[in-house]
């Protein structure tokens, strides 16, 4: 029989083929920042002004009624170089943390990032430079929270860079992260204080930048990473209250139920069952404080609880007569 004939080698009818296998959020975020700027260059896309741009975002196209350009103006690029070297770094990270995190998450760190890079901006803009400002286009914020957003969940990873593509840098890539960081504010910094540096390198939208790293990292640590490192000896330090309560609540049930009563039918279920003698009974009543130890008292059998109450009991009654247990 021919393997297509074969049951197990046909395409459910549940799960349709992808028309893209091996296409990710990831790519359709970089095929979108593509396409747009294509629609760009072909004039379909035109300016709002000297200032502006139709997708770009700013205080002002906020309170025009231009909501959607809080999203829009992630995809926006002015230049080629600009939308090459956003999309090379976003792909280079972005690839790393959507393996790590899940499609969704990039997703929801990207897209956060933006809005938050750009409320950032134009609060700062508007009370510094009093005025609404040009409108912020581009992705660099969300690189900047992809970037950290990956730093902060594998901060040792070294990461091997070259500076104008000459000079090779082993860097560890939390160091780097928040390294650029830094500039960002320090350059972003002077060009509020600065008349010159405002004229010279002021068009970049640095608080931007600075708000989308912020996001990405404070994203993550929501999600539990960024904090110390994992590690058996951690976990087994953590784990150890649960296993005291545990064996506190074991030990407090048998003193509950070792009362002077004898469970006759405990015992004779005991004595019913083949070889049960009192070492095979420990035995017995050790692997059931076992299980209660891993996976609760709520998980016991009715007969499993019986031996416990008949071992219990029967331990009792051998101190009374014997006085030594």
């Amino acid at each position: 029989m021919p393997l297509d004939n074969r049951d197990y080698m046909r395409t459910s009818p549940g799960k349709p083929q992808r028309w893209l296998p091996g296409w990710t959020p990831l790519h359709s975020i970089i095929g979108l920042n593509i396409i747009v700027f294509a629609m760009q260059s072909l004039g379909l896309l035109s300016e709002a002004g000297a200032t502006g741009h139709k997708l770009g975002v700013s205080i002002q196209s906020l309170m025009e009624g231009r909501f959607w350009s809080i999203i829009t103006y992630m995809f926006v690029h002015d230049e080629p170089l600009h939308l090459i070297g956003n999309m090379l770094l976003i792909g280079f990270f972005g690839f790393r943390l959507q393996a790590l995190v899940g499609a969704r998450s990039f997703v929801l760190i990207y897209i956060v990032s933006g809005v938050i890079g750009a409320c950032l901006e134009m609060v700062i803009g508007y009370y510094a430079r009093a005025g609404s400002g040009p409108d912020i286009i581009g992705a660099s914020a969300c690189f900047c929270g992809v970037m950290m957003a990956y730093a902060s969940i594998l901060p040792d990873e070294n990461i091997i860079e070259r500076v104008y593509f000459i000079l090779p840098i082993n860097a560890r890539l939390w160091t780097l992260a928040s390294g650029l960081m830094a500039l960002e504010a320090i350059l972003g910094a002077s060009t509020l204080l600065w008349a010159f540096a405002a004229d010279h390198w002021g068009q970049n939208a640095y608080f931007a930048h600075i708000g989308g790293a912020l996001a990405g990292w404070n994203y993550v640590r929501l999600m539990g990473y960024g904090g110390t490192p994992m590690t058996y000896e951690r976990l087994w330090r953590e784990r150890q209250p649960t296993r005291q309560r545990r064996r506190r609540e074991v030990a407090r049930i048998r003193r509950e139920r070792a009362t002077p009563e004898f469970d006759e039918e405990a015992l004779r279920r005991s004595r019913q069952t083949p070889h049960r003698n009192s070492i095979p009974l420990m035995d017995e009543v050790d692997r059931v404080l076992d299980k209660i130890n891993t996976h609760g008292m709520e998980t016991l059998s009715d007969d499993e609880r019986r031996l416990l109450d008949a071992a219990s009991r029967d331990l009792s009654r051998r101190k009374s007569t014997t006085g030594k247990p």
